[in-house]
């Protein structure tokens, strides 16, 4: 019985939260009469300037990229996206910003060709900032992921900057706090608890005792890997963290040690926890049922952070939080509302996602977990096989 209202209460929350992030959608993309969203040129008559900057190759920013791009199109800001789908479908910015930039897809926008920065790349935060303020030929840039959100989130240039995909702006100091940013140049999204709802999740449905976690000893990691939250649901809870360090790739020649490290941490924790949190990190979805196998014999439950594409992979189960789509949906108005006049630090900030419950089966059956029925009523995206492992 006790179960049931667990359940149960798991779902009054969800569809709460669900009627919450559908409400603020419903109002944020509003139509009819001119609702302040209505395309201009700039002052000079020519199209808007924006460039794009990453922190790394992955798939949230390329998906909420795409988000941005159908929220322009939506409001007329774009006026042609012939063939988009295919490169949409890519999940790699770089393609689509060149997609974008070498075609004729708006007479208000332009995707700026070279304005397109990795700060994994050759590309490196001063010849960025270098760029904002000796050249001075951009009006915006999308900012996706927490460390591009700190090299550019800061008083170094004046070029207005929208921050996408940062687990937490305030605690990475990338904004002054969810009502202001702080700076009138600086936006970033917000959706501060969307972490914990995701971790409440895993412990009501779960219940651990020991719970593990592999993340960098950095305070960017600690901030995107939502190290915070998992130590407040701990001290509230009563479980123990266990957790080990390994340093992310920096180079392409770096993965091969970061992988040895990874499956030698994990190797280690299943046969000293009973579930684990997969943080975000650089995890290639192909390399998860290798990884995950020590997992799978000792029967721990794995919970993924990022979403859906792991569980896909291997993973046991996700709360998805980041609906990438609508976000950018939301963060388009508040760029067009940039573009007509308005400062980026009086933009409203919080968009909360609507949640999404994930599970594969076949982990499930393999590690002897039985997943409540009550519980499956409410899953929105059920995986039946785990891929095959890559050698």
């Amino acid at each position: 019985m006790k179960k049931v209202v667990i359940i149960f209460l798991i779902v009054i929350s969800l569809i709460t939260i669900n009627y919450n992030g559908l409400t603020n959608l419903s109002l944020s993309y509003a139509k009819g009469g001119d609702n302040g969203l209505t395309p201009i040129a700039s002052k000079e008559g020519t199209r808007w300037r924006v460039g794009y900057c990453e922190s790394e190759e992955f798939i949230t920013y390329s998906k909420t990229l795409v988000g941005i791009v159908n929220g322009l199109y939506e409001q007329g800001w774009i006026t042609n996206l012939e063939g988009f789908d295919l490169v949409s479908k890519s999940n790699d910015a770089k393609k689509i910003w060149q997609w974008l930039a070498t075609r004729d897809v708006s007479p208000y926008i332009e995707f700026v060709n070279d304005a397109f920065y990795n700060l994994k790349s050759s590309n490196n935060d001063t010849d960025i900032i270098k760029r904002l303020n000796m050249q001075n030929d951009l009006d915006l840039m999308v900012v996706m992921g927490t460390e591009a959100g700190v090299v550019l989130g800061n008083e170094r240039h004046n070029t207005n900057i929208f921050v996408f995909a940062s687990s937490n702006a305030v605690r990475a100091g990338i904004i002054d706090s969810v009502e202001d940013s702080g700076r009138d140049n600086v936006w970033a999204h917000m959706d501060i608890n969307r972490f914990e709802r995701q971790l409440n999740v895993f412990y009501d449905v779960i219940k651990f005792k020991k719970m593990g976690m592999v993340y960098e000893d950095s305070d960017i990691a600690r901030v995107y890997s939502a190290v915070n939250e998992v130590e407040a649901l701990a001290a509230e809870k009563g479980f123990e963290i266990v957790r080990y360090y390994v340093d992310e790739p920096r180079t392409p020649e770096d993965y091969q040690r970061y992988y040895q490290e990874v499956q030698e941490a994990y190797d280690k924790l299943a046969n000293q926890v009973d579930a684990m949190f997969v943080t975000v990190a650089s995890l290639e979805s192909q390399k998860l049922p290798q990884l995950f196998t020590p997992f799978y014999e000792q029967q721990v439950a794995i919970f993924s952070q990022l979403g859906n594409v792991e569980v896909e992979n291997g993973a046991l189960m996700t709360v998805s939080v980041m609906d990438e789509l609508n976000v950018g949906r939301f963060g388009a108005d508040n760029i067009i509302k940039c573009l007509r006049g308005a400062k980026p630090r009086e933009l409203t900030q919080t968009f909360q996602s609507a949640p999404r419950i994930a599970f594969n089966t076949k982990v499930a059956e393999k590690i002897g977990f039985k997943i409540p029925f009550e519980l499956i009523m409410v899953t929105d995206e059920v995986y039946r096989k785990i891929p095959e492992r890559e050698n």
